[in-house]
């Protein structure tokens, strides 16, 4: 690991003649070590795998942590969940084809408090332009202005919109519930707006912020309720209203729903910036109801839900811009997400979820090569409940581990099952969970499984998430050896959307990542997504690893990722998941999409 004298005198050595003396290069060395500890920007170096190897005092006022707590670990110690996929794409683009990178970023520092801040990135590299480490520079976190970029002021207040933040907003809903009875919430993100500071400044971006939080304000106005109007996050805000009783009953769905709408639309209209520009603002909105009498509730489910959860409920049931109603949870009230939880623990330890596979196809045969494992499951109303509903529901509750567990044993099952009948054995990946990988005996029970079931460990795919991977890296490194030990093949899922660096992939034991969709959405078209996974693709086969894409659906992705060498895809294109018995035909060999995908000299040869 690259200490600080080494990275002073690496800059030295670029800056400084050929012919200077020794005497010059020691005094250009100790003034950078000097400087880089004195400045009052916050300052953090990291090696090519995204490793911290040093931050500079400031750093550590800054966020609360100390140097001793950060070394060797990933940035994503400070993450703050509030930066999308796309952004950390537009991150890494950048530094691969420019070198440097800048613009505005939301951390948490180590005490939980989020602040924003102007984060400045340059890859260092030596006389042979090498990439060796990469500079972070923080701007804007000087002790003097903490408060302003932590987003909030004095007495409780938003310090850029005015309104309430986010721990006062909640205060605020638990007295007016208090007061009032039944309140609706409605968690309103905008879309984009990380764009907006990008394209516009975030001088800009500001301005935007306080005319949304007036238009909320007036809205809630208008509705002629009791309201409270409130800003808890970067770009997300939040009212509450008293919904009143009709007849003693809580005021109906619809109500709420005609409310929420028109605040929605007063809100999604067109602004002018401070630049003189316009924009048309798209926003997500959820629902939740806090119910009239919350321990009324809490005698029911053993829980008394307040104002902080059902303003979690309402940023849970967000649903994308246009949707023609707000979105509110299907199982609306808190108590109903205790319901829910309790019927999905009845139904993992049942057995009762459903397991499909999609098949894994070669690019350049068509053949299908291999399958991903999808739970299914189906709620006490007989509905579909969507995964991005039910798997985050598991995380929450501590039922991810035992899910994941009952996956993986319905998948032996059916590879037993389909050995039995003398169908082809294709390898299944299986999604498996940090809260799985992180115990101490996984490779154990990994072992025991297959032993139970006499599955070849060839024919199991593990994939795991980057997040899993990079929160400990050291360990994960051993936990992947010793699977890898084992016999089954391991792979990084969604690669790309995590805060990483590609170049920690060389010292994964890993046989392939797989490219997330969010990639292959826009491979056609935008030359510098392409330019990305053609990176990807490169770097995975320097290191020795397949690249699987993910969420393919037509045509032109299938030829663009043949062009860049990548070997495998998965997607809509080529089938929809499918339960265990219309797999049949499939295993059998008929592939319904290999005349579409492949010339027909070469599709009557793999037939």
């Amino acid at each position: 690991m690259a200490s600080i004298d080494h990275w002073g005198s690496l800059l030295t050595v670029h800056l400084a003649p050929a012919s200077s003396p020794g005497s010059v290069f020691e005094l250009g060395s100790r003034l950078l070590h000097e400087a880089f500890h004195r400045t009052l920007s916050p300052m953090v170096i990291t090696d090519t795998t995204g490793q911290i190897c040093h931050v500079n005092p400031a750093f550590e006022q800054a966020t609360g942590y100390t140097l001793s707590e950060l070394r060797g670990k990933q940035p994503t110690v400070m993450h703050s969940r509030m930066q999308s996929s796309d952004f950390y794409r537009r991150m890494w683009t950048a530094l691969l084809q420019e070198g440097r990178w800048q613009g505005e970023i939301w951390n948490r520092r180590k005490d939980g408090r989020l602040f924003r801040e102007w984060l400045s990135i340059s890859a260092l590299q030596q006389a042979d332009g090498e990439v060796t480490h990469f500079l972070g520079v923080y701007s804007g976190l000087a002790s003097s202005q903490l408060a302003e970029a932590q987003g909030e002021d004095y007495g409780g207040i938003d310090a850029v919109t005015g309104v309430l933040g986010r721990h006062a907003f909640i205060k605020a809903a638990q007295r007016l519930h208090a007061g009032t009875g039944p309140l609706a919430f409605m968690a309103l993100d905008i879309t984009g707006f990380t764009d907006i500071n990008e394209h516009h400044g975030l001088y800009c971006g500001d301005g935007l912020l306080r005319q949304v939080a007036h238009r909320c304000t007036q809205a809630a106005a208008l509705s002629g309720a009791e309201c409270v109007v409130g800003r808890v996050g970067s770009d997300e805000f939040a009212l509450a209203w008293a919904i009143g009783s009709v007849d003693g009953e809580d005021r109906p769905r619809d109500e709420v729903h005609r409310m929420a709408d028109q605040m929605r639309l007063a809100v999604a209209t067109r602004y002018q910036l401070d630049s003189g520009r316009s924009v048309d603002l798209r926003v997500s909105v959820g629902l939740a109801v806090l119910p009239r009498s919350a321990r009324q509730a809490a005698n029911q489910t053993g829980f008394e839900p307040g104002a902080a959860d059902a303003l979690l409920q309402a940023s849970a049931a967000r649903q994308a811009p246009g949707v023609a109603n707000c979105g509110m949870q299907h199982y609306e009230g808190l108590e109903a997400e205790r319901q829910l939880t309790r019927a999905l623990r009845e139904d993992i330890v049942a057995g009762r979820l459903d397991v499909v596979f999609q098949p894994k196809v070669n690019l350049g045969t068509s053949a299908p090569v291999g399958l991903e494992a999808l739970c299914r499951w189906t709620g006490p109303d007989g509905q579909a409940v969507p995964p991005s509903v039910f798997i985050p529901l598991a995380e929450r509750h501590g039922l991810i581990a035992e899910l994941g567990d009952r996956v993986l044993e319905s998948v032996l099952r059916s590879l037993a099952r389909w050995h039995e009948g003398h169908l082809v054995l294709l390898p299944v990946a299986v999604n498996f969970s940090a809260a799985q990988f992180k115990r101490p005996d996984v490779v154990a029970r990994v072992e025991a499984a297959l032993a139970r079931h006499r599955v070849p460990p060839h024919l199991i795919e593990l994939e795991l998430t980057e997040s899993v991977l990079l929160e400990d890296f050291e360990a994960a490194v051993t936990t992947l050896q010793g699977l890898r030990r084992l016999g089954v093949t391991l792979s990084i899922d969604d690669f790309g959307t995590g805060y990483s660096s590609l170049a920690y992939m060389r010292r994964l034991p890993v046989h392939g990542i797989k490219i997330d969709r969010s990639f292959v959405a826009d491979l056609v078209g935008d030359d510098r997504t392409r330019h990305v996974v053609a990176t990807v693709i490169n770097l995975a086969h320097r290191f020795g690893m397949q690249c699987v894409a993910e969420g393919v659906e037509t045509f032109e992705q299938v030829q663009v990722l043949l062009e860049l060498g990548c070997e495998q895809a998965q997607g809509y294109f080529f089938a929809r998941p499918l339960g265990a018995d219309a797999l049949a035909p499939i295993l059998a060999g008929r592939t319904p999409w290999i005349e579409v995908v492949v010339a027909p000299d070469l599709a009557n040869r793999v037939h």
